[in-house]
């Protein structure tokens, strides 16, 4: 631009006039092109970070939304693990990546709606920094106990837990685990209280439960109703307004009188905030297309999850109800990391 102040003033004018037409034609002309490049999505592999160690449900269903979303785009979508921080380490990873749908998280409850406020000084607040794509599948709590407890129903064991000298000693995954909130949960709504014990992992904790070590437990329908089936633990209620498919027989909690109670272990996918919405619908698309089919939804059954799907606001509005009602509970009950 020094040339520019040798010129006359109308010269100076009529080059400030063509530069401007000059910008003005390259933008108009790339934004074809953006809209291309999101109609071409994806163009290359694209990362699914998992907040967990390979082998849980999150991991699984993750997994089967890779594996559909590879068949119906056409492009690898590639599994990585990350755990630590209750998922917060993985979720921050990905908000921290470009919003070009390259880089997706596999959501749950625990990292998104749990994790912000056991963690609070790590200031993460998923509103603000993703996008949803899908609530993919949920995997209902389920109410456990030991076969010899004398409690077959939970009316029987509310009334136990009022009258023992001793509180029942309650199960749990860890100190701020999905499972250990949803026991909390209850025993707030039931007005009931129990001695929490936990474990590293809901697979030491069960087997306690099934030795008697402990008496009850609320877990996921994944891990526990195989024990359930086999005739090792008591199922009681579910904690979601539909039963189970994997256990049509056992009730709902909503059902047995504490209308409303609608707790469970979901997951999603997400994208750093600021991604094209044209991709966030191509995803969406996607995998509800998958969720669609038979083969899918049955493996998704087998597991022991529900199929979800629908549009992302889905996902914005569960947000919105679990952070603070965990948040609130976790103060109360003054729950800490361990």
């Amino acid at each position: 631009m020094t040339f520019a102040f040798y010129l006359d003033a109308g010269a100076r004018r009529r080059t400030l006039l063509g530069l401007c037409a000059a910008l003005s034609l390259t933008v108009t002309a790339s934004l074809p092109f953006t809209a291309h490049a999101a109609d071409a999505y994806p163009v290359k592999p694209v990362r699914l970070i998992v907040p967990f160690a390979p082998g849980g449900a999150v991991d699984i269903v993750g997994r089967l939304m890779a594996q559909s979303l590879t068949e119906s785009l056409g492009q690898a979508f590639v599994v990585e693990n990350r755990p630590g921080a209750g998922g917060l380490l993985a979720m921050e990873e990905v908000a921290r990546a470009a919003p070009d749908g390259y880089t997706l998280a596999v959501g749950g409850a625990g990292p998104l709606t749990v994790s912000p406020s056991l963690y609070r000084d790590r200031k993460f607040d998923p509103i603000a920094r993703f996008d949803p794509v899908i609530w993919y599948a949920s995997t209902p709590g389920l109410l456990v106990t030991n076969p010899s407890l004398k409690a077959d129903s939970v009316k029987a064991l509310v009334a136990l837990s009022g009258t023992v000298s001793q509180p029942l000693a309650m199960g749990s995954a860890g100190s701020g685990s999905i499972n250990h909130l949803m026991g909390e949960y209850f025993q707030q709504v039931a007005g009931v209280r129990w001695m929490h014990v936990p474990y590293r992992g809901s697979a030491p904790a069960l087997t306690d439960l099934i030795a008697g070590n402990v008496q009850v437990m609320m877990d996921i329908v994944p891990t526990a109703a195989p024990l359930v089936k086999s005739g090792k633990l008591r199922a009681l209620a579910v904690t979601t307004p539909q039963r189970s498919a994997t256990l049509p027989d056992v009730p709902t909690l909503a059902e047995l009188g504490y209308t409303g109670f609608d707790v469970s272990s979901w997951l999603s996918l997400n994208a750093p905030k600021g991604t094209p919405p044209a991709i966030i619908a191509r995803l969406n698309q996607a995998l509800n297309d998958g969720l669609n089919q038979p083969d899918v939804r049955k493996r998704i059954t087998d597991i022991g999850a529900e199929p979800e799907g629908g549009p992302p606001d889905r996902v914005a509005a569960r947000l919105k109800l679990d952070l603070p009602r965990w948040s609130q509970l976790i103060d109360k009950a003054k729950i800490a990391v361990e």
